[in-house]
């Protein structure tokens, strides 16, 4: 996130807490993944967003990010993110969130130090059944969520000290800038001992079953936000499975039926499967090959709306006949010779 997190949320850097927060709610109901599914862009944008918001939406990270932000009286951001008299050079303002709260995979422990985290919002993928993606229902799945560790509860560590880099201030200078000290987080303290289990970082992965409910009408790469039992918020990623029979495009369901040249002739009655179930399909005589049929109200509901089904008919000829069945397709040929 290279810009300026008050110009993420298209707010003054004066704005009140309710002020942020109806921006946020605002910004991130328009870039939810809900209401932008498939969309990439969206779905970066709603991490900006909300990436912001968790720093602009806490009072004690706001007030860092404020201090980082004025650098001092002697640092600016522009719109690049980067700044007059910054001791980043040009890696702007990504390096300095990654150096406060932890953007792009880091953060600082409860007292425990710089340290590596998983994501606040991580992202999972699962496979979703064609015909559960297309209907809509639900599926049970194991995930892999941050929780607090076991061992440490949370805290990083055991055996307080203060902070050998910074003194206890929390804070260091580098140039004209005052920013939270890299060792300590910002605490003025850390620990003797460091977690083993979690390495500082307070959170452990823990697997957990939850249940997913599928809105109909998803596709690959839909996002879904899900609250698991142990109230984490975790962005998960369908991947719908492929059917062998049917496929989707939009509301409309797809499928290609094979058919003999006398039933094209003739006229016959398949029996088909569709995402409800199998009907029977009257193939009207005469058929010729890539006819579509089109079955009304089999297709996906998609905001009260439902498509159809569509049935591509291919006529299939044989590769090779035998002596009979050469006598009668020449009695057929001369037949239609005669009608010419």
């Amino acid at each position: 996130m290279n810009k300026d997190l008050y110009s993420v949320l298209g707010v003054d850097e004066k704005a009140a807490p309710e002020e942020l927060k109806k921006a946020y709610r605002k910004l991130a109901k328009k870039y939810h993944p809900d209401a932008n599914p498939g969309d990439a862009k969206a779905e970066e944008r709603f991490k900006e967003i909300s990436e912001a918001y968790d720093i602009l939406g806490n009072a004690e990270k706001k007030s860092k990010y404020d201090l980082m932000r004025k650098g001092g009286g002697g640092f600016h951001f522009n719109e690049t993110g980067a700044g007059g008299g910054s001791p980043f050079g040009s890696g702007g303002l990504d390096d300095i969130l990654r150096s406060m709260f932890g953007g792009g995979g880091f953060k600082f422990g409860n007292r425990g130090g710089f340290s590596q985290q998983t994501a606040p919002r991580p992202t999972v993928v699962i496979s979703v059944p064609f015909r559960t993606a297309a209907l809509g229902g639900d599926v049970r799945a194991d995930i892999s969520v941050p929780v607090t560790c076991p061992v440490c509860l949370g805290a990083g560590g055991s055996g307080e000290k203060i902070c050998s880099q910074c003194g206890g201030a929390g804070r260091i200078q580098q140039g004209q800038m005052v920013m939270p000290c890299p060792s300590c987080g910002g605490q003025g303290r850390t620990y003797i001992n460091i977690c083993e289990r979690c390495a500082g970082s307070g959170e452990v992965t823990s697997s957990e079953s939850v249940k997913i409910t599928i809105p109909p009408g998803s596709d690959s790469g839909t996002v879904l936000r899900l609250v698991t039992p142990s109230r984490k918020t975790v962005l998960v990623k369908l991947k719908v499975k492929s059917d062998k029979f049917l496929r989707s495009e939009g509301r409309d369901i797809h499928c290609t039926v094979k058919i003999t040249a006398p039933q094209a002739v003739l006229g016959t009655k398949l029996k088909i499967r569709t995402l409800e179930g199998k009907i029977l399909l009257s193939i009207h005589p005469g058929t010729q090959p890539d006819t579509i049929l089109r079955i009304p109200g089999k297709g996906v509901l998609y905001r009260g709306t439902k498509g159809d089904q569509l049935v591509h008919v291919d006529v299939e000829f044989p590769a090779s006949v035998s002596a009979e069945e050469k006598a009668l397709w020449e009695k057929l040929a001369e037949s239609g010779k005669r009608k010419a």
